[in-house]
């Protein structure tokens, strides 16, 4: 798929860490041909579904039990909002590597595009492992393998020509949207791969006190 794009779509995969809200956003775009409101809303829990599945059998696998996976919610953005889709787990839904002590670390992934500059590259905050998971500020091989399992399970389902979804994953700038979404064409680059950093991140807005 390239521009110019069908349609615009915000994604977030939304749980709990001590209490704290722990939100990713991801953006999406499509060239299929949405004819009126009811293929919108198909197409876009089509999404939900498929990225809820992502998180229930990967995720989960790479995040401390202190996390608990709520729910996705799906959004159009382009070209005009629209109403939100949800989806949640059937049953709770949480992280089965080790405790954590602290709320504010994650896992940092990147998102490639192939091309330069700041507003061509992207990244985003997974909960964290658990302690027993890392050593010296550094995420161990075996959470680093689950973590990978779950960027896997995106990829195949949303990057490429091979991908399974009729969405691609991509980096949204705002510099380039500047607040007018009919620059989403310019403003959406489709993402390449999606690479995880093993050191330990830190998400300084989850800190308790900070809000989410």
């Amino acid at each position: 798929m390239a521009a110019p794009w069908v349609a615009g779509a915000k994604l977030r995969i939304i749980g709990k860490l001590h209490g704290q809200d722990c939100i990713n956003v991801l953006h999406f775009a499509t060239n299929t041909q949405i004819n009126d409101p009811q293929a919108a809303a198909q197409l876009l829990t089509a999404l939900a579904v498929a990225m809820l599945q992502c998180a229930f059998d990967n995720l989960r696998n790479a995040v401390t039990s202190d996390y608990t996976l709520t729910k996705v919610e799906a959004s159009q953005i382009y070209p005009a909002p629209g109403d939100v889709i949800e989806k949640a787990p059937d049953n709770a839904t949480v992280g089965q590597l080790s405790p954590a002590s602290h709320s504010f670390a994650a896992s940092l992934v990147q998102i490639r595009t192939g091309m330069g500059g700041r507003s061509k590259r992207g990244r985003f905050f997974l909960p964290p492992v658990g302690e027993t998971e890392t050593a010296n500020s550094l995420i161990t091989q075996g959470a680093m393998d689950q973590i990978t399992a779950f960027l896997n399970c995106v990829a195949g389902k949303f990057i490429g020509n091979g991908a399974t979804e009729q969405w691609r994953l991509g980096v949204l700038s705002r510099k380039v949207l500047a607040g007018n979404i009919n620059n989403f064409n310019n403003a959406f680059t489709e993402a390449l791969t999606l690479v995880p950093t093993n050191v330990v991140a830190k998400m300084g807005s989850r800190k308790i006190g900070h809000g989410s």
